[in-house]
């Protein structure tokens, strides 16, 4: 769930962008009495969107703040993409491309790893982490394809 988040960085930055160039000032106008009934209210709507959106931008930046400034782009690139070269089955992990030379694979596995976890300390995410981790042991087989367990599965 984390990763699928952090993959909506890009698209939220996008999103972000549209929505900002889609805002148009007030008209001026006077009414000369007040509306009666309840209208719908597009400024406060659209306000909404682009403060959640902003919000979500700013949680990814936040967490990339955790780790060295060198591994950052790496780092948010391979989270964004899976960490894989190809979508239909492409052999390899996106640490083994040239770009990625500078550092050994596990280093980046270990910025990766802790740029998820801040990420998961912002979304206030990082104490259910830790109920999996202390309750790993304790379930005997994974989640249907649904994600559900079975009655019988935890003890």
């Amino acid at each position: 769930m984390l990763v699928l988040k952090i993959s909506e960085y890009p698209l939220n930055k996008e999103l972000l962008r549209l929505y900002m160039m889609d805002i148009a000032p007030a008209g001026s106008f006077v009414r000369e009495a007040p509306l009666k009934r309840y209208g719908a209210r597009p400024t406060e709507d659209k306000a909404l969107r682009i403060a959640d959106l902003k919000r979500r931008i700013s949680e990814v930046e936040k967490a990339l703040l955790s780790i060295p400034e060198e591994y950052r782009s790496g780092v948010l690139y391979h989270t964004v993409y899976h960490g894989c070269k190809g979508i239909q089955g492409g052999k390899g992990s996106a640490w083994s491309d040239d770009a990625f030379s500078f550092a050994h694979p596990n280093t980046w596995k270990k910025w990766k790893t802790r740029f998820i976890l801040e990420y998961a300390s912002i979304i206030g995410e990082k104490d259910h982490i830790e109920l999996l981790n202390e309750y790993r042991p304790a379930v005997r087989q994974p989640p249907d394809i649904y994600g559900y367990f079975d009655p019988g599965v935890v003890k």
